[in-house]
């Protein structure tokens, strides 16, 4: 009975033995088998990868494995590696860098169309950022993905703006509400006003997008209103001169105009005003100037007086004698006083008068019974030390009429 144990025992260890080697030989077949396909597997598919790039609009290039001598690492299937020669060789190649086919990106820009501004929208081209679209071949190659869409990569050069930047949107809305404004500056018998026609020879767009109102041009402009009048002729005059203390004649106030001007524009105002002006009371020295005021034309050489909106008198003049250096001063005046019966004196004068007038220094209004024709050229070679001189007649009846403080305009 023991031997046949023990028999058995023997039988049992030998076929377990065996069976264990069997196990083992087939485990290195197995495992040398699978090595086998392993390498086979790596070779193919180096020789067989292609990374797609997908363009923008939907076209397709490649870069092969086999073009840029594409291997994967012994001992770690994740890691590659490729001749970068190559590969520059085959990014050169590609159609979407040959700048033949270049098509250069375009921002969005404001265009302008029957007075007002318009966004013309951006143009995307088709021109790569060779940089971004390297490196990221690189990491794609690295990560062996197969396709790369260059647009959702950022491979392509953007334009700085497109239609839709907030900086864009706002610029347009920018100037067009500053094109927007009108202001109307009623004044002293004048219209002028201040609309998109003019506006638009104000401003300029920055390379930023930026809206720019030309502070100097604004007050060229005011400048000009400052110094203009409708005269009874019907044509508009410059004036300057005048402004000494409180005989300022139109004492517009530029500066504090010119800011005001720009602020109406900017909030894209619409209104009619008067100018702004250097003292408060002078306001309505301006609303009523087209009511009474003395109004001297030295070129014409003729003088007209209104008094609450009706003409009292006008003629013909002599004014200051131009060859001799008298010539009358151009400016706006107001008169200081008027007083009867005086003598006018000078060097090497005394001129007695009816009716005198001052309103600059020592020129004045008056009558000059020495002379019997007024008017034409007289005043180049013949005329006064500067002052008006006046028929009788019409220096009587403007005296009779005026009083301290009337605006009196001298111009040529």
């Amino acid at each position: 009975m023991e031997i046949g144990t023990d028999n058995y025992n023997k039988f049992v260890s030998k076929l377990l033995v065996t069976f264990l080697s069997l196990i083992l030989v087939l485990s290195i077949i197995f495992i040398n088998s699978i090595n086998v396909y392993a390498d086979t597997l790596s070779s193919t598919s180096t020789d067989e990868y292609v990374l797609k790039l997908i363009k923008r609009g939907g076209t397709v290039e490649e870069i092969k494995g086999k073009d840029i001598n594409l291997k994967l690492n012994s001992g770690d299937s994740s890691v590659v590696s490729y001749d970068k020669q190559l590969l520059n060789k085959c990014l050169d190649n590609l159609d979407c860098l040959n700048t033949k086919n270049l098509i250069e990106p375009k921002s969005a820009r404001l265009e302008y169309r029957d007075y007002d501004y318009v966004i013309v929208s951006e143009v995307k081209g088709n021109k790569i950022n060779k940089d971004v679209l390297y490196n990221k071949v690189v990491s794609a190659i690295n990560n062996q993905e197969t396709e790369l869409n260059l647009e959702s990569n950022n491979c392509y050069v953007t334009p700085k703006y497109s239609s839709n930047s907030p900086a864009m949107i706002y610029a347009v809305n920018t100037i067009n509400k500053y094109l927007s404004a009108n202001i109307t500056y009623n004044y002293a018998g004048i219209v002028q006003t201040v609309d998109k026609y003019k506006i638009i020879d104000w401003i300029s767009i920055d390379s930023n997008m930026s809206i720019i109102l030309d502070e100097s041009k604004v007050r060229n402009f005011v400048e000009g209103i400052a110094s203009s009048y409708k005269t009874s002729l019907g044509k508009s005059i410059k004036v300057g001169g005048g402004y000494s203390g409180n005989n300022h004649g139109w004492a517009i106030n530029v500066d504090a105009e010119t800011k005001a001007l720009i602020n109406h524009i900017k909030n894209g105002q619409t209104l009619t005003k008067n100018p702004s002006y250097y003292q408060t009371a002078i306001s309505g020295y301006f609303t009523n100037l087209s009511d009474t005021f003395v109004e001297i034309d030295m070129t014409n050489q003729h003088i007209w007086f209104y008094k609450n909106g009706y003409l009292v008198t006008d003629s013909d003049i002599v004014t200051g004698n131009m060859s001799a250096g008298h010539a009358t001063p151009v400016g706006i005046y107001k008169l200081y006083f008027k007083q009867k019966d005086t003598v006018l004196k000078g060097p090497g004068y005394a001129a007695p008068v009816s009716f005198w007038m001052p309103f600059n220094g020592g020129i004045g209004l008056h009558d000059a019974n020495w002379r019997s024709q007024f008017g034409g050229q007289i005043y180049k070679n013949n005329g006064s030390h500067g002052c008006i001189n006046l028929p009788y007649s019409t220096a009587k009846s403007i005296y009779d009429n005026i009083t301290a403080k009337t605006t009196i305009i001298c111009y040529y």
